[in-house]
């Protein structure tokens, strides 16, 4: 936890940075939190990045569009400290200006990694999209689906985490993955599965109605979705399954003798 004394001395020193290292696009912002002496694993605690962040978008006022080239910068050339600093900043700007900084957020993400681009998310777009979903929630859809697999597999994954906390989001979140079931999933199947296991927990009625939907379908991946995302026992899944388990299509049978021993091993809990 920071004391009185580091807050003061890091927001002189952020000032300081601001005043006569900013303006000549010294973007080594390293300056300002180097003498903190404590470290955890080698490094700067994030909470001294996070402070310093904070300080920084205070000063910077109604002007912080005027230093899109830092925060740049912030994510591309300074590493970790670089990108808890960018994911922070942005956190308190984006909804102000969401125009000029979705775009820089995309821009960014297409060179992250998978863990990179969770922890932007979950820092920039999850406080938003909980407060605002008919205002960011279409462009997270979008990256569900983008060609960028990194992003795709962190946007779905940011979806889960969603619901978990606006169980009221969870139909129209469920209609965006149904509406992707008709086209091939590839790799991403797996993480659908985790959604509907995530909406199996949340609200069970949900999940048998998208059963009853479903049921009658004998698309292979939609049966390996429904099969694998079973987590109890229900005597509705049991003359569907059935079926599946006599199919002549190898795949569906497969996953309908999966998806049988799971419900027998449920009942025979619940027994």
């Amino acid at each position: 936890m920071l004391t009185i004394d580091w807050k003061e001395r890091l927001t002189l020193d952020t000032d300081d940075y601001l005043e006569h290292k900013l303006p000549g696009r010294d973007y080594d912002f390293e300056i300002i939190f180097n003498a903190y002496p404590e470290r955890i694993n080698g490094k700067i605690p994030s909470e001294v990045i996070t402070f310093i962040s904070g300080i920084m978008v205070q000063r910077m006022g109604k002007k912080h569009i005027d230093y899109l080239p830092f925060f740049r910068h912030l994510w591309l050339k300074k590493g970790d400290y670089g990108k808890l600093a960018f994911g922070a900043i942005l956190a308190k700007i984006l909804n102000k200006k969401p125009e000029i900084y979705l775009p820089l957020l995309e821009e960014m993400m297409q060179s992250g990694n998978y863990s990179e681009i969770n922890a932007l998310l979950d820092k920039v777009m999850l406080p938003l999209v909980r407060k605002y979903p008919q205002k960011y929630l279409d462009r997270v859809y979008a990256w569900s689906k983008s060609s960028n697999q990194e992003l795709a597999r962190s946007a779905i994954n940011f979806l889960v985490k969603l619901i978990k906390r606006r169980e009221d989001l969870i139909p129209d979140v469920l209609s965006h993955f149904q509406s992707q079931w008709s086209y091939p999933l590839g790799e991403m199947q797996s993480l659908h599965t985790i959604f509907l296991k995530t909406v199996a927990k949340l609200d069970p009625a949900q999940y048998i109605a998208v059963w009853n939907e479903y049921g009658i379908s004998r698309d292979p991946q939609i049966v390996e979705l429904l099969s694998s995302s079973i987590i109890d026992y229900h005597e509705d899944f049991e003359a569907v399954v059935e079926i599946w388990t006599k199919s002549g299509n190898a795949r569906v049978k497969k996953a309908g003798l999966a998806a049988q021993k799971i419900i027998n091993k449920k009942k025979g809990a619940k027994a």
